[in-house]
């Protein structure tokens, strides 16, 4: 698994943990929050082709 597809799935299980906190009044929903901007973080981050670590 690349880092591309890792941050697709934490962005997309964060959406999933939204919604279902959001609609069950359930605190669960700060932590999707919180892996959506990680997700975005690792995408923004994450190493372009051609560049060194």
């Amino acid at each position: 698994m690349g880092v591309k597809t890792f941050a697709g799935l934490l962005i997309g299980l964060g959406v999933v943990l939204l919604v279902v906190g959001w609609w069950a009044w359930n605190p669960v929903g700060f932590v999707g929050a919180v892996l959506i901007a990680l997700g975005a973080v690792v995408r923004m981050t994450r190493p372009r082709d051609g560049e060194s670590r």
